[in-house]
C-alpha cells in the first residue's frame, strides 16, 4: 500500500512537472482568489515559486492575487495599499509575459481592465469637483499601467486648470511641472507632455525655456493645431504679436482643410483674435488684419456690432497712418499715392460705419469713427450729424 502511495505522489508530481500543465500550488492559488482570500493566494504562489522558479502562470497569479488585493485596498480607502498592490501587480505580470511571450494577451486584458477601472474613476471624481479623490485615482491608474503617460498627463492638466481657475496659483503650476518632469524622465520624447510642460513653464514667467521646447515641437509637428495654439499664445505674452498672428492663420487653414465640422466655430474666433493682432499698433499690418475681419463678417449669420466696429477702426486707423505717411514723403507722385489710398480707406470707413450705425442704432463709438471718417473726407457737415449723435448717446450733452 505504501509503495502505491509512492508511485501515485511521484506520478502526480511529474504530471504538474510537465510542460503547460498547471501546478498544485497555482491551482490552489486561483481558488483561493475565487474564495477571495487573496493573501493566502499570494503565499502559496510564492511558496511554488521556491520548487519552480520560473512558471509563468505563478507570476500571471500573483498580478492577479495583488491587483485583486488592491481593488479591495480601494474600496477601504487604503490608498497607498492599493498602490503598493497595483505595482506589484504590474511587475508580476511583466514577469509572466516575459517567461512565457503567449500570456501577453491575458496580461494585456487584466492590466487594461485596472487601468481603465481606475482611470474611469478618476474622471467621474475630477467631473464632480472631488480634485483630491480624483488625484488618487489618477496616481492609482499610473501605478496600474505605468506604460501609459495618460493619467499623469491628466493630472498635471487637473492641477494646472485649477491653478488656472484660482488666480495662476503657482504653487500648483509647479507641483503640474513636477509631474511632467516625473513621466519625462522615463518618456523624454512624450510631445504632449512636453507641450504641457512648456505651457506650464509660461505660466510660471520662465518664457525662455517654454519657447525653446515650444521651437523644437513646432519643427518636429509643424500641422499640430493645439500645438500652434499654444505657442500663439506664449507669443503673445512674449509680444510677438505678429507671430502669434500668424500661428492662428496656420491655425484657420488647418482646420478649414480637415473634415472636423466641430471646429468650425474655432475658426470664427481664432479668426477674430488673429485680425485684431495684425491690426495692433505694435503691427501695423491693417490690410491683413481687415481681409480677416471681413472673412469674420462672412462667418457670421448676422453682422456682429463688435466685428462691423473693429473694421470700422482699423479702416480709419490705416487711412490715418497713411495720411501721416502722405504728409512725410518728399517724392510727389508717391505722395499722391498714399493720399489716394488714405481716401480710399476713409471711404471704407464710411461704408463700413454706415453699415454699422445702421442696424446698432446706439452704437456710441460707431458714430464717433463714422463722423471722423468723413471729416477726414471733408465732408464736415456728415461729420458733425455723426458727433451730435455721439455726443447725445455718450452723454456729452
Amino acid at each position: 500500500m505504501t509503495s502505491k502511495r509512492i508511485l501515485v505522489t511521484a506520478g502526480l508530481v511529474l504530471l504538474f512537472a510537465l510542460p503547460g500543465c498547471r501546478s498544485a500550488h497555482v491551482t490552489s492559488a486561483i481558488l483561493y482568489i475565487d474564495q477571495q482570500m487573496y493573501q493566502k493566494a499570494i503565499d502559496v504562489l510564492h511558496e511554488g515559486l521556491e520548487y519552480s522558479s520560473d512558471e509563468a502562470d505563478a507570476f500571471f497569479y500573483l498580478g492577479e492575487a495583488h491587483t485583486k488585493q488592491a481593488e479591495e485596498d480601494v474600496r477601504d480607502n487604503e490608498f497607498l495599499a492599493a498602490k503598493l498592490n497595483y505595482t506589484t501587480a504590474y511587475d508580476y505580470y511583466r514577469k509572466a509575459k516575459a517567461v512565457d511571450p503567449s500570456l501577453a494577451e491575458r496580461v494585456q486584458e487584466s492590466l487594461m481592465y485596472s487601468y481603465v477601472l481606475r482611470n474611469n474613476d478618476a474622471k467621474n471624481e475630477y467631473q464632480g469637483q472631488y480634485y483630491e479623490a480624483a488625484e488618487g485615482q489618477f496616481r492609482l491608474a499610473y501605478a496600474c499601467l505605468p506604460d501609459s503617460i495618460a493619467p499623469i498627463k491628466n493630472l498635471a492638466r487637473m492641477k494646472i486648470q485649477i491653478a488656472t481657475d484660482s488666480g495662476e496659483n503657482q504653487d500648483l503650476y509647479l507641483e503640474a511641472l513636477a509631474l511632467l518632469d516625473q513621466v519625462l524622465v522615463e518618456n523624454p520624447g512624450a510631445y504632449e507632455l512636453l507641450s504641457d510642460k512648456a505651457n506650464v513653464l509660461g505660466r510660471l514667467g520662465r518664457k525662455d525655456e517654454a519657447a525653446a521646447i515650444y521651437d523644437q515641437l513646432l519643427a518636429d509637428h509643424p500641422n499640430d493645431a493645439p500645438l500652434l495654439i499654444d505657442i500663439a499664445n506664449l507669443s503673445k505674452d512674449q509680444r510677438q504679436f505678429e507671430r502669434s498672428a500668424d500661428l492662428l492663420v496656420r491655425v484657420v487653414g488647418i482646420y478649414e482643410s480637415d473634415d472636423d465640422v466641430g471646429n468650425d466655430v474655432d475658426v470664427y474666433f481664432l479668426v477674430l483674435q488673429a485680425a485684431g493682432l495684425y491690426s495692433g499698433v505694435d503691427v501695423h499690418r491693417y490690410a491683413t488684419g481687415l481681409d480677416l475681419y471681413e472673412k469674420a463678417l462672412r462667418l457670421e449669420s448676422v453682422p456682429e456690432e463688435d466685428t462691423l466696429l473693429q473694421k470700422l477702426q482699423i479702416h480709419y486707423k490705416y487711412g490715418d497712418d497713411l495720411e501721416k505717411e502722405a504728409a512725410a514723403e518728399t517724392d510727389p507722385s508717391r505722395q499722391a499715392e498714399l493720399q489716394q489710398r488714405a481716401r480710399e480707406q476713409f471711404e471704407k470707413g464710411v461704408n463700413t460705419g454706415n453699415a454699422l450705425v445702421g442696424q446698432y442704432f446706439e452704437s456710441v463709438n460707431g458714430f464717433l469713427f463714422l463722423g471722423l471718417c468723413h471729416g477726414k473726407l471733408g465732408n464736415d457737415t456728415l461729420m458733425e450729424e455723426n458727433m451730435v449723435t455721439y455726443r447725445k448717446l455718450s452723454g456729452e450733452n
